[in-house]
């Protein structure tokens, strides 16, 4: 929130709260707020504070709000450079995630990365956000491991197309030992988590517009299903 609210103060100007207000939705609050703009116009001290207390009002009341300001065109570098984490997982034009990870980036990276960037948005947004942002991130992880061990798989796949493709012909993955029929039901149950979330992003996350978003407790279930079978394939493939 910290660092979202610095990118603001050096980069927002009046002109751009109006914008976004339009665009967000935020119009009346934004203009209705008592300080927010008279002070930025006039470089008084509590500028920022205006801003913290905007951005809590946005967090609490709609988080898609705070996935706008993350991605406005005036932000994002000065976020990316903040917090380098972030930096795989913005999106790249309006309506498009980065599900791939990027050139040069490991599979051990992109889980990383996607933890600690799915940890800032739980803090900075809620749940509902982390959702999209995880979902997006184990795409690209399961890419990852299928383009480093030259599984085929289309260049479309969706991700349980992906973990089916590592299921059953990663070296490590296809044989678990002793217990294998019953840890490939554990699996199978994965796969059908991973499907269920996959609708669960698309359909009740800010991935896309939507009035009916997941409840909390609902997004920290499927925050918390995706993190398991993030820690799950890392231990087991060993990165």
């Amino acid at each position: 929130m910290l660092s979202l609210q610095r990118a603001i103060g050096s980069e927002f100007k009046a002109d751009d709260w109006k914008e976004f207000g339009y665009e967000s939705g935020q119009h009346e609050y934004i203009q209705g707020h008592d300080r927010l703009l008279r002070s930025l116009y006039f470089g008084d001290d509590d500028y920022r504070d205006c801003v913290f207390k905007a951005l809590e009002f946005f967090a609490s009341t709609d988080p898609a709000v705070i996935e706008l300001l993350i991605n406005h065109p005036k932000l994002t570098r000065h976020l990316i450079t903040a917090i380098p984490e972030i930096s795989a997982f913005v999106l790249m034009e309006a309506g498009n995630v980065q599900a791939a990870a990027p050139a040069g980036m490991s599979s051990e990276d992109v889980v990383v990365r996607a933890l600690a960037d799915a940890e800032h948005l739980l803090q900075l947004s809620g749940p509902v956000s982390t959702v999209d942002r995880l979902h997006t991130a184990l795409h690209g992880y399961f890419r990852s491991l299928c383009a480093e061990n030259a599984l085929p798989v289309a260049e479309d796949a969706s991700i349980t197309a992906l973990f089916k493709s590592l299921r059953t012909a990663h070296p490590i993955l296809k044989d678990l030992g002793s217990y294998d029929k019953d840890l490939v039901r554990v699996l199978y149950g994965f796969a059908n988590t991973i499907d269920a979330i996959n609708s669960l992003r698309n359909n009740g996350s800010v991935a896309h517009p939507s009035e009916d978003l997941l409840g909390e407790p609902e997004a920290h279930l499927a925050a918390n299903a995706t993190r398991t079978i993030f820690n799950y394939i890392r231990v087991k493939v060993g990165h």
